[in-house]
């Protein structure tokens, strides 16, 4: 049967079309000004993103609209609007680990001296959902959402050491073993060395593989289903965080990592 359509008006099919990539194409301008700070000039969106300047004027004005972003009257720059941190808090507020880590964040940098960090994995990365930064002149500070490597950082690894064998190899492969430093593990037998030795001792380490001068120790955190849902780190300068102390502050994030876990019911044997 030959479908009708009336002339000048686009189909069902074309509109949704239309309209998902003009939501696509919103989605990535929320994502650079995350990445780039929370603004940006319009030219420089429609230069990073490759849209036409009026395209990204017109979808700026949809999401003002809705108070995802708002314009500097005076700079003329767009931001971050409210309404995306209301979207972020309904998330965070969704997570338990977020809300039960906090005094245990807390406790973790006073007894350390160093910043707390706590982290989940997207995809084929460590994000930072939480951070307790330490009264140090010289302190680990990143911006939440801050994405790390999970084969080259401290909370990484502690998100790969408890999976199964064959679910942690595939993260392993598919993610690549990029080297940051000349320290970072970039040979999958030595990483699974390395993941296997963090499983028994219960918290692994960083060792300037990410970043040089910065070193990190970390332990997963486990739900009441017993399933690895985030990690909490220490991190901090490599002249106050020394091999000297890898075993002594690896005990207390471990320890940290338990009570956390405990905390959201999570019932494995502690033999």
């Amino acid at each position: 049967m030959t479908e009708l359509r009336r002339k000048g008006r686009p189909s069902t099919e074309a509109a949704a079309t239309k309209g998902a990539q003009a939501l696509d194409r919103g989605l990535e301008i929320l994502q650079y000004l995350a990445n780039a700070g929370g603004s940006s000039s319009v030219s420089v969106l429609s230069e990073k993103l490759e849209l036409p300047l009026s395209t990204t004027f017109r979808l700026l004005k949809v999401l003002e609209k809705s108070e995802f972003v708002f314009q500097d009257p005076q700079l003329g720059w767009w931001h971050i609007g409210i309404q995306s941190f209301t979207v972020g808090s309904a998330y965070m507020n969704d997570r338990d680990v977020v809300s039960v880590a906090g005094p245990f964040m807390r406790r973790l940098m006073l007894l350390s001296g160093e910043t707390a960090n706590l982290a989940i994995r997207n995809n084929f990365d460590a994000v930072l959902i939480r951070q307790c930064e330490c009264q140090a002149m010289v302190r680990m500070c990143a911006p939440l959402g801050s994405r790390l490597p999970l084969h080259a950082s401290g909370a990484g690894k502690a998100l790969l050491y408890p999976l199964a064998e064959e679910e942690m190899l595939d993260l392993i492969v598919r993610s690549g073993l990029q080297a940051y430093t000349p320290k970072t593990l970039t040979s999958v037998n030595l990483l699974r060395k390395d993941l296997h030795q963090s499983l028994m001792q219960g918290y692994t380490i960083d060792d300037e593989e990410h970043a040089l001068g910065l070193n990190c120790l970390a332990s997963a955190i486990f739900d009441r289903n017993n399933n690895v849902i985030a990690a909490i780190s220490i991190s901090g300068p490599s002249s106050r965080v020394g091999e000297e102390r890898f075993k002594e502050l690896g005990e207390l994030v471990g320890e940290v990592a338990r009570d956390i876990s405990a905390a959201l019911g999570e019932s494995r044997s502690k033999a």
